[in-house]
């Protein structure tokens, strides 16, 4: 009798392994075979920063990838499979994004501002990340630490 209990036990447990295996699969690829053809790294990055979230395309070139999320942001990885731009188009960026991945002073920067929920896209590129908030851009040097504003529009020079 013990032998018949402990053996259904297992059944049942294996069973239940399976099945929370299974939704998380689902949650993590959203059903989405393009999220399965994307380098383990930026899979890693999506289900880190945009959990749940499918992948409706991506393109690859020279190694970059632009990957498109389902009714969400829109992502950009160079060839050593970092990111370089994250555009929200229209929605907010996470906040845990930023908090991992901008540096400690353009963080502190954006929180005492009181624009941590108002960062719509954001780029790296040589050591400047250029972060856009709702009505206005910022650049930071990272060799510096200069926050400047970005002046763009008809009286813009450049």
């Amino acid at each position: 009798m013990a032998l018949t209990v402990s053996f259904i036990k297992r059944i049942k447990l294996l069973a239940s392994l399976t099945a929370v295996f299974l939704g998380v699969a689902a949650t993590t690829s959203c059903g989405d075979n393009d999220f399965n053809d994307l380098p383990r790294e930026i899979q890693q990055f999506i289900s880190q920063y945009f959990p749940g979230q499918g992948v409706s395309g991506f393109s690859e070139s020279a190694g970059t990838y632009t990957v498109n999320l389902d009714n969400s942001a829109s992502l950009v990885f160079n060839p050593s499979l970092a990111w370089t731009t994250v555009e929200g188009n229209g929605s907010p960026i996470p906040q845990q994004f930023l908090f991992d991945q901008f540096p400690s002073a353009l963080y502190d920067y954006i929180v005492t501002t009181d624009n941590l929920g108002e960062v719509y896209a954001v780029t790296r590129n040589a050591g400047v990340y250029t972060v856009t908030f709702h009505d206005y851009i910022i650049s930071y040097n990272t060799a510096t630490g200069d926050i400047q504003p970005v002046v763009t529009g008809p009286g813009a020079n450049g």
